[in-house]
């Protein structure tokens, strides 16, 4: 697989983490789904839309461990592990994180992301 498709992917997935709402409009899938830790759940895209609605809550992530996997021409699959930080918050979020993009014959979209805390 070409370097640039997961310097790209990680950029994008580096932004979902950092971005504002109209980042999240204009780069999921229209059939998008997020799983985040409880109590946020599922979401679908009107949701996921809504929830990051406003200023980013995350002021900085790093993304580490990095790994790629093609799945299909037009589909690849990202987990990472992620340690954010909040305005305010002293203790990181950390997290491991997969994320699935579709390309819609112009654009990576994210199509999926899911969470699982680390302890």
């Amino acid at each position: 697989m070409p370097q640039r498709l997961e310097d790209l992917l990680f950029a994008m997935e580096e932004q979902f983490w950092l971005e504002s709402a109209a980042y999240y409009q204009r780069n999921l899938a229209d059939a998008a789904l997020m799983v985040f830790p409880d109590p946020a759940g599922v979401q679908v895209k009107d949701e996921i839309l809504s929830s990051v609605a406003g200023p980013s809550r995350w002021i900085d992530v790093a993304l580490e461990e990095h790994r790629v996997m093609e799945l299909s021409n037009g589909a690849a699959l990202v987990t990472y592990k992620a340690t954010a930080h909040r305005a305010g918050e002293p203790k990181p979020y950390r997290v491991r994180a997969s994320s699935a993009y579709v390309h819609d014959g112009r654009d990576w979209k994210l199509a999926f992301h899911q969470q699982t805390p680390l302890l």
